[in-house]
């Protein structure tokens, strides 16, 4: 078995580094208003140490919390009485022999609209001392450093970049000695009065803007030359942000693995330090090459070890093919409630307390699960690592419900990832697949099992609209699935959800007209994935009506009500595509229960929702069942 060359030790300043993989800073929303790390947040932190990576990082901790605040649920660094708190996560993290940095942060003009411009020198001094306070109490909490933040369009961000820094003195963008003063003179009190042989400071570097303007490689690479001179032991390269574009922060799946590569590449050549690099990064074998070909020193992988927080541990024992693989969906960037888990391929991430052990005593007792949809696939796979005999029956020729239909649309490949995790889980763990089988009672009843799962997924909502049994009304999941090729037609989708959205994104890259009528008004503030769904169909040339009810369908065209002027709107559609909402496919299961003493409904069979409530639903049935 090769070692994998990300395995290798290596020092960052004084500090070695079991292994070059690391945790970058990404924000969680654990925390309570009050500032304090709560236990929800120490258990993730302590989840993933526990998983292999060599050194951890804290997401955003606002050294002054009366700044405009941008993003709540953050722990605090700016008063003394989060020490004891933030010195348990510490003690906890090296206990399970990662090491730890603390990332002190400002929001500058994102949080305030206030441009670094407008700073007086007294301000910006008042600023600078609350980031060497942060720093001093990271050291006495035990952290193994601090990281400065020069990215993603935050402050320090703002002061480097041209595009945002409009200064005139010493302050400004002028040069790059003035554009990063504010950082450098930050990061030298800090060095000079706590760095030591256990205690280092590491860097966040914007390694493109992603505006006209802004930050540029090459622009980077002359910063980590000065960087390296006031004693920065790592720089971390990523880019884009919130004053610009977030997907360039965190991809949604458009580019490819490692797009970002070459950002650090490029400051890697003028260091001498280590350099990280980010960007989708996913598969071990390519994390191997990037290293092996010089492009970086460490590889940080943010939603990576989200999805799969024993990474390293599984690369270490040979298991690459147990790995989960983040699919770039932007579950993690929603704000969701307690025990819910907050990425769709890792039924615990974030919410870590709520995991409980695997009880091994399935003793080849049968399990039938109908539908090989997320929630039936995660369902099958539990319970046979608990020794179950499972086997599944699937209607359609593939398995993956509608996570497969999800993958079809533009840019959405990575979502297929997590079909080829299960489908390698199915051939590991000997589970039987039926593709092509329908279940029946009958069949069941002849299987005797000890219980079923029903994972039977989700049946296209029928509204009651005049027109939509016409010719040229097609099934939104047919149209998906690729049985429908069209071009140079005028189409129209009902529906202005996700799966409208990408089904129009879909039908207009084919090379046809494609329109959206919407009911609701377009929402004021959305999740980032919607968000960016809509900016993409958008700039793919997707018409979207928001406001807009269906009165009926024709042969040739839509007609709908503009419910803003109350004024009738026509629109020429060859190609009608309604996307109006799902309901739970429940039938069978409502038929089994009054056959069968153990039967289970999971994912939308039993309530509608998301990949991620899918795969949770089928994990805590596998987990619970007796």
């Amino acid at each position: 078995m090769k070692k994998h060359a990300f395995l290798e030790p290596i020092k960052v300043g004084p500090i070695e580094l079991k292994n070059r993989i690391i945790l970058p800073a990404m924000a969680k929303y654990f925390c309570g208003p009050d500032g304090f790390m709560t236990d929800d947040y120490i258990a993730y932190f302590e989840n993933i140490a526990a998983g292999g990576a060599a050194l951890l990082t804290t997401g955003i901790m606002p050294v002054d919390p009366e700044w405009g605040f941008i993003s709540d649920g953050q722990p605090f660094i700016s008063d003394d009485k989060y020490i004891p708190r933030m010195k348990e996560l510490v003690d906890r993290v090296h206990a399970k022999g990662a090491k730890f940095i603390f990332q002190p942060w400002h929001s500058g003009e994102v949080g305030t609209g206030i441009p670094v411009a407008s700073f007086t020198i007294d301000e910006i001094h008042a600023i600078q001392d609350k980031f060497v306070e942060a720093a001093r109490r990271a050291k006495e909490a035990g952290a193994d450093g601090v990281e400065f933040h020069m990215a993603h369009t935050y402050l320090g961000n703002q002061f480097m970049s041209p595009a945002f820094n409009k200064r005139t003195d010493e302050y400004g963008a002028q040069n790059i000695e003035n554009a990063i003063r504010f950082s450098k003179e930050c990061i030298d009190r800090i060095y000079e009065n706590y760095c030591d042989d256990s205690f280092i400071i590491t860097v966040k570097l914007n390694g493109n803007d992603f505006i006209e303007g802004g930050v540029t490689p090459d622009y980077a690479a002359k910063v980590a030359v000065e960087l390296e001179k006031s004693g920065v032991s790592l720089i971390t390269v990523n880019g884009g942000g919130r004053l610009t574009d977030i997907a360039g922060m965190s991809d949604h799946g458009k580019h490819e693995e490692g797009w970002k590569v070459g950002y650090a590449e490029t400051v890697k050549k003028a260091v001498s330090i280590p350099v990280a690099a980010t960007g989708s990064i996913r598969h071990p074998e390519f994390i191997d090459s990037i290293i092996e070909a010089g492009k970086c020193d460490i590889v940080a992988l943010g939603r990576e070890l989200l999805a799969e927080p024993e990474y390293v541990k599984k690369a270490e024992e040979g298991r690459e093919n147990e790995m989960r693989m983040c699919i770039s969906c932007m579950q993690c960037f929603n704000k969701l409630g307690a025990h819910t888990a907050g990425c769709s391929v890792n039924p615990y991430a974030k919410r870590e307390l709520d995991k409980v052990p695997l009880v091994k005593d399935g003793d080849g007792r049968k399990i039938a699960v109908v539908g090989a949809g997320p929630s039936g696939l995660e369902a099958a796979v539990t319970l046979a690592e608990r020794g179950f005999d499972v086997e599944i029956f699937e209607k359609e020729e593939n398995i993956g419900g509608c996570v497969y239909l999800a993958s079809l649309p533009p840019e959405k490949y990575k979502i297929a990832w997590l079909i080829d995790y299960y489908q390698t889980q199915i051939d590991r763990l000997g589970i039987k697949l039926h593709l092509n089988t329908a279940a029946t009672k009958e069949m069941l009843e002849e299987l005797k099992p000890y219980a079923i799962v029903m994972a039977a997924g989700s049946n296209e909502a029928k509204i009651p609209i005049p027109g939509l049994d016409g010719e040229n009304v097609k099934d939104v999941r047919s149209v998906l699935r690729g049985k429908l090729q069209i071009s140079g037609k005028n189409v129209v989708v009902l529906g202005g959800g996700m799966t409208g959205l990408e089904t129009a994104r879909f039908i207009k890259q084919q090379g046809n007209n494609v329109s959206v009528i919407e009911m609701a008004a377009k929402p004021e503030k959305m999740t980032v994935d919607v968000e960016l769904t809509v900016r993409d169909a958008l700039e793919d040339g997707v018409e979207i009506y928001y406001e807009h009810q269906v009165a009926k369908v024709d042969s040739a065209s839509v007609t709908a009500k503009n419910l803003k002027t109350d004024s009738e709107v026509v629109f020429d559609a060859d190609l009608v595509i309604p996307s109006l909402g799902i309901r739970p496919n429940a039938a069978l299961y409502e038929e089994l229960q009054a056959a069968f003493d153990k039967v289970y409904a999971v994912g939308d069979c039993g309530s509608l929702g998301k990949i991620y409530s899918a795969v949770q639903s089928g994990c805590d049935i596998g987990h619970s069942l007796s």
